[in-house]
């Protein structure tokens, strides 16, 4: 083994990384720009991917994106998801959910995807949803957004349906400390993220498993 191999993983994760953004789509950069510019943090372009991927695997009809801004991810679902599927955009930020109407009403005549754009937090809306209707739960942002998506998972998902936690290692926050890694970092995020893998793991409805894609990513398949 290379004495660099961190080195080089932090090389690979860049690599990795650039690729990803070079098979954006113009629209999808235009969003990013327009992202940056209101002050919200676009989510990594391979993580996007790779959620558009999972998606397409289980030929996914319906995903549900809850908090994190998540007008990146919901881009990539729009271009993967099987014919007349949905995706149900849940957030509290108004400048992300305005963002969001405004690209995709751009092109709404052309797709054959529903967008559903909430302005809402996902306490209040998930509970309203039907039962054993959803493919995937992704959830980012806000540790609260993690806890509901938690709660209403089991009644939400099909049997076979994912959760997905972005950012499980608890780097974005403003105030991080070096994240879920880090044991001196009793921030909210880092503090409910070690929690939040602790329950996955004990939790035999779920089969869950941590990958190294963008900040971390929480994956737990319904049994």
């Amino acid at each position: 083994m290379s004495l660099n191999v961190y080195e080089n993983i932090a090389r690979g994760w860049d690599f990795i990384e650039d690729e990803a953004l070079q098979q954006e789509t113009d629209i999808e950069k235009t969003a990013r720009r327009e992202l940056k510019s209101e002050g919200l943090r676009a989510c990594f372009a391979s993580q996007a991917s790779f959620i558009a991927h999972e998606a397409q695997a289980v030929r996914a009809q319906s995903v549900i994106l809850l908090g994190g801004a998540p007008v990146i991810e919901a881009m990539h679902l729009a271009d993967t998801l099987v014919s007349e599927g949905q995706v149900t955009i849940i957030d509290t930020s108004k400048p992300a959910t305005q963002l969001a109407s405004r690209l995709f009403k751009s092109f709404e005549d052309t797709s054959t995807i529903r967008v559903r754009i909430i302005n809402t937090s996902g306490d209040v809306y998930l509970p309203r949803l039907n039962s054993m209707d959803y493919d995937i739960i992704v959830a980012g942002g806000s540790p609260e957004n993690y806890t509901t998506a938690y709660e209403n998972a089991e009644r939400l998902l099909h049997r076979g349906g994912e959760l997905i936690f972005s950012d499980i290692l608890a780097y974005l926050n403003e105030d991080s400390k070096g994240g879920v890694p880090n044991p001196a970092d009793r921030t909210s995020k880092a503090t409910s993220m070690r929690s939040l893998m602790k329950q996955l793991k004990d939790d035999d409805r779920f089969s869950s498993t941590l990958v190294s894609v963008g900040t971390g990513l929480s994956l737990s398949v319904l049994r």
